[in-house]
């Protein structure tokens, strides 16, 4: 539980930080800034806290592919913004936590009491009533693009945190976060080089903020996977998919912007929530 509300403070605040310049930078030239941040912060974690020990192989390729998942669903997820409304696709490819519940307790075997799936619940039905916008008007062929590529990070990103869990087991979460910091900037470097021939514009956009933010989602990722190696991820997931909790609640105060009735019933839902996983 600790880790994973320091990860749902930490991609809410990076969140908040990221709303205020996205505008000023492209989706290929911000993941392959983030690219550098992830590979740098997280190297250098994996350099001082790994441990020599030998693993087969398949563990690591589990962790490859793992990893591979979670950096795709990023570019899913951008395409998917460049095709469709962002209060659409982003509610669809945020909803992944009950994806990953479902492997697993079908793959991994993990349990839940009563309380623990009653907080689930209120959790997952919190986050969808927070990022949840209707839809106006007619869909087009552009907007039904936009949601198969959402659909796409949903199936992938939900995936990629089960194997994460399973493969973490055997590995630990250094080893898998040494593996991710090297498979991630990779693909996004290539994706940055398919979609922008290689041209590297300088964002338009207040440049510490920016790093601010990409700092504060780095740090998550570390303590989502520390999460993950000290909890479920059926609950793990659940709770850190709601920072947008965090991120509207600062914006409020921060961006001067109001929140709406139902998003106040969704903070709700979370406050009752988490009390309930100690049950």
């Amino acid at each position: 539980m600790p880790f994973s509300l320091m990860t749902l403070v930490l991609y809410g605040l990076g969140q908040v930080f990221a709303k205020e310049t996205r505008t000023g930078v492209s989706s290929a030239n911000y993941l392959l800034l983030f690219s550098v941040n992830i590979f740098a912060i997280w190297a250098v974690y994996w350099f001082m806290f790994r441990t020599p020990e030998h693993y087969a192989l398949e563990a690591w390729l589990t962790a490859v592919v793992a990893a591979g998942l979670s950096g795709g669903a990023y570019i899913s997820y951008y395409e998917s913004i460049k095709h469709g409304k962002v209060s659409v696709v982003g509610t669809i490819a945020g909803a992944y936590a009950p994806w990953t519940i479902i492997l697993a307790l079908i793959f991994l075997g993990e349990t839940m009491s009563g309380g623990e799936a009653l907080g689930v619940a209120m959790v997952v039905g919190g986050m969808l009533l927070f990022t949840y916008r209707p839809k106006n008007g007619n869909g087009t062929r552009t907007e039904f693009l936009g949601i198969a590529f959402a659909m796409g990070a949903f199936m992938m990103w939900g995936t990629s945190a089960a194997m994460s869990k399973g493969v973490i087991s055997e590995i630990g979460e250094t080893n898998f976060i040494g593996v991710y910091s090297v498979v991630c900037p990779a693909m996004w470097v290539v994706y940055w080089l398919f979609t922008t021939r290689g041209k590297f514009e300088m964002p338009r956009a207040n440049l510490r903020i920016l790093e601010l933010s990409m700092l504060f989602l780095a740090f998550g990722g570390i303590t989502l996977y520390m999460a993950f190696a000290n909890g479920n991820v059926s609950i793990v997931s659940p709770i850190t998919n709601l920072y947008p909790v965090v991120t509207i609640a600062v914006a409020k105060v921060r961006l001067k912007e109001s929140l709406e009735l139902r998003q106040y019933a969704a903070l709700a839902m979370l406050l009752v929530a988490i009390p309930l996983f100690s049950f």
